[in-house]
C-alpha cells in the first residue's frame, strides 16, 4: 500500500507505507511528532466531514468557496493531520457506540437473573366501545430468561453437545458393471 500523505509540493508521496499504517516512515514520524494543529477551518471540515462522510459537503458547510470545496474537501482528507484527527475522533465515537464484552455479560446476566424490567403496551376497554392503550413494566418472561441463560451457558462453555460421539466414515464402493 502507498503513503496516503502528500508531499510539500501537493503530490501524492510515492514511498510504501509502513507496515500496518497509512504512511511512509518519514510521513508517520511527522503525523508521530507533530500534535494534530489544525485550524478552525480544517477542524470544521473534519467534523462536518463525521457527520456527513461527504467531503465536498463538509468543505462548503467548513466555510470553503463552492466553487473550490470537491477539490479541496479532496485534499484535507489527504492531510495527515486532517486525516488522523478524523480517524481519532471517529475511533472515540465507535467505543462510545459499541457495547463491550463486559456490558454484553452484565446485560444478560440482569436478565436472566429477573433484575430488569420490560415495557408492555396494554390496551384497557374505557366503555362504550372505545379503549386506551397505556405502557406498564413487567418483568421479563420466562423464555427471556432462559434465552439470556442459554447465551451464557454458550459463552462459559456450559453446555457440551456430541460428548461421545463415534463417527465413522462410510466408504461408497462402485461396483455396479
Amino acid at each position: 500500500m502507498k503513503c496516503q500523505a502528500l508531499t510539500k509540493s501537493g503530490k501524492q508521496c510515492t514511498r510504501d507505507a509502513v507496515a500496518n499504517e497509512k504512511f511512509c516512515w518519514q510521513h508517520l514520524n511527522e503525523v508521530r511528532e507533530k500534535p494534530a494543529e489544525l485550524t478552525e477551518k480544517q477542524k470544521a471540515f473534519a467534523d462536518e466531514y463525521i457527520i456527513s462522510l461527504n467531503a465536498t459537503e463538509a468543505a462548503i458547510k467548513a466555510g470553503y468557496s463552492e466553487n473550490s470545496a470537491e477539490v479541496i474537501g479532496h485534499e484535507n482528507l489527504r492531510k495527515p493531520k486532517i486525516k488522523s484527527y478524523i480517524d481519532k475522533r471517529l475511533a472515540e465515537k465507535e467505543k462510545e457506540r459499541i457495547a463491550t464484552q463486559d456490558e454484553v455479560l452484565e446485560y444478560l446476566t440482569a436478565v436472566m437473573r429477573g433484575q430488569i424490567d420490560e415495557e408492555a403496551v396494554i390496551v384497557e376497554n374505557i366503555g362504550d366501545y372505545k379503549s386506551r392503550a397505556r405502557t406498564i413494566l413487567k418483568q421479563v418472561d420466562p423464555k427471556d430468561r432462559n434465552k439470556a441463560a442459554e447465551l451464557l451457558g454458550k459463552r462459559y462453555s456450559l453446555f457440551k453437545d456430541n460428548i461421545g460421539l463415534d463417527i465413522t466414515q462410510v466408504q461408497i464402493i462402485d461396483d455396479v458393471e
